[in-house]
């Protein structure tokens, strides 16, 4: 009994003191109007019982009636949930909300671009930005017309054979290319079931971390890891790591090639230009690695390729995909796309100027990007409290942008946000609305840093498939529904027809 009342009083004491800690957090929070305060538990009651794809319908009904901004809790966790574009801006472009929140942490890749601590990710980011440059990008078209043209000649088996997923095909593609480009590795060789074990095994690593959010009884790892789901979790953490592997591996041997190649060449003109801004992804971070300022270890290095290479290829393939689908539910806009490539570049690789030419193809993507989104939202923790049209957002708040909604938002998009118009995206119209209206690959200073690039490969592969095939489906975008994860999954395949031209 005595050691009873000693737990109880302790628990209370330590309670007291943890609200006392936070009162500025609290003070600031009933600032905030939130419909959803439980005693302890806060909103977690909304999450029980509903798998992903139950979770966005609940949470779409519910956002479009509920205040914004809006306060919720996770436990002890305050979340601020905002969608006005103003205030998205503020949030996004502060230097002190650059700060991924703890569950970042679920995706065991903490030390790449995607979860890394703010300060480590300012110094990575800002040495990283150069291996995206313009001169580098423009030096990946050649690569990129090949393995496009490659793409074009491999889909001529499926062209014959019906109704077929354009997702496998793309993500082997998307895999491929971003390792010929910006990591130096040729995977062309690699057996087809192995491009597609690794997209398939990290999609489904990522959406069990992703589950693991919102079911907060996991978040302790104390408690995760007696569960099966950490079993699985590592087993498929196995299997995903195996690629980032191979290419260091094949790296070590193209470097041990040209090292010995420079050895029988000492003729310095005949050496290509190594200056830091034609340096790829790859050379760059292969750099940064030695400078032990930058604390890399090998752990380190590996989680910036596999950063790199299932952030580019899972948000190219699922992109792409998803276009595939909306080139074939709306033909006389797919005639659209095809007649202004056909007035660009009719024939032959893409030239690096044609691109920027093809401005109703980029309507028409980023339409599929407004109601097919990648990601369906993004998170940050500011590190100093953020002032906002009104309110102050708490230093230990958890800020949430819900995508999916604002991209839906009838206050922004009009009456008809739901039904699919590439004219969205005429200049006239994206001038009267807030450029935070549209983040489909985020905003501020902690954007993606593969934007560019990933126009540039999806321009450059639509171009050749479409130049060659017709796509149609018999999916309808009314009866796609999305469920959340890291990138966001459909309730179908990409089921496609491809007749030739």
């Amino acid at each position: 009994m005595i050691v009873l009342v000693f737990i109880v009083v302790f628990a209370l004491a330590y309670y007291v003191n943890f609200r006392r800690s936070r009162k500025r957090l609290y003070e600031l929070a009933k600032q905030i109007p939130g419909p959803f305060d439980y005693p302890l538990i806060g909103s977690i009651l909304i999450t029980l019982g509903k798998n992903p794809l139950q979770l966005v319908s609940h949470l779409m009904e519910l956002m479009h009636h509920l205040p914004s901004p809006m306060r919720a809790w996770l436990g002890p966790y305050l979340l601020v949930v905002i969608d006005q574009p103003a205030m998205v801006q503020d949030v996004l472009s502060s230097p002190d909300c650059v700060q991924k929140p703890f569950m970042y942490d679920f995706f065991r890749i903490s030390k790449g671009l995607f979860g890394a601590p703010a300060d480590t990710w300012r110094r990575h980011r800002k040495l990283l930005n150069t291996s995206f440059s313009p001169v580098v990008l423009k030096s990946f078209v050649p690569m990129l017309n090949e393995k496009a043209d490659g793409f074009v000649h491999e889909l001529a088996a499926e062209a014959s054979a019906g109704t077929f997923d354009v997702h496998k095909p793309l993500a082997r593609y998307t895999v491929v290319s971003i390792a010929s480009t910006t990591l130096g590795v040729d995977l062309s060789v690699e057996k087809r079931d192995t491009l597609e074990e690794y997209s398939s095994n990290a999609i489904e690593l990522f959406t069990a971390c992703f589950e693991r959010i919102y079911k907060a009884w996991l978040h302790p790892e104390v408690i995760f890891r007696r569960t099966n789901a950490f079993q699985v979790e590592q087993k498929r953490m196995q299997t995903f790591k195996k690629m980032s592997k191979k290419i260091i591996t094949l790296r070590q041997h193209v470097l041990a090639q040209e090292s010995g190649h420079d050895r029988q060449d000492s003729d310095p003109e005949d050496k290509q230009d190594t200056s830091p801004r034609g340096k790829i992804f790859i050379e760059r971070l292969e750099e940064m690695a030695r400078d032990p300022a930058l604390h890399i270890d090998d752990d380190g290095f590996q989680q910036h390729i596999d950063t790199l290479l299932f952030g580019g290829n899972d948000t190219s393939a699922q992109t792409l995909a998803n276009t595939m689908l909306t080139l074939g539910m709306y033909p006389e806009l797919q005639e659209k796309v095809y007649q202004e490539i056909v007035d660009v570049c009719p024939s032959g690789p893409i030239a690096y100027a044609d691109l920027s030419r093809l401005v109703y193809m980029e309507m028409f993507v980023k339409e599929t990007l407004r109601l097919l989104p990648i990601t369906g939202l993004i998170a940050r923790a500011p590190t100093r409290e953020i002032p906002s049209r009104g309110i102050t957002i708490p230093s230990g708040a958890i800020v949430m942008v819900p995508l999916l909604k604002m991209h839906r938002d009838k206050k922004i998009w009009g009456p008809d946000a739901e039904t699919f118009d590439p004219d969205n995206f005429l200049p006239e119209r994206c001038i009267e609305r807030h450029p935070y209206s549209f983040i489909p690959f985020s905003q501020g200073p902690r954007n993606c840093i593969g934007m560019k690039y990933g126009w540039l490969s999806m321009k450059i592969l639509l171009c050749h498939v479409l130049r060659r095939y017709r796509v149609s489906t018999d999916i309808k975008l009314r009866d796609i529904k999305l469920s959340l994860s890291l990138v966001m999954k459909l309730n179908t395949k990409h089921m496609i027809r491809l007749e030739r031209r």
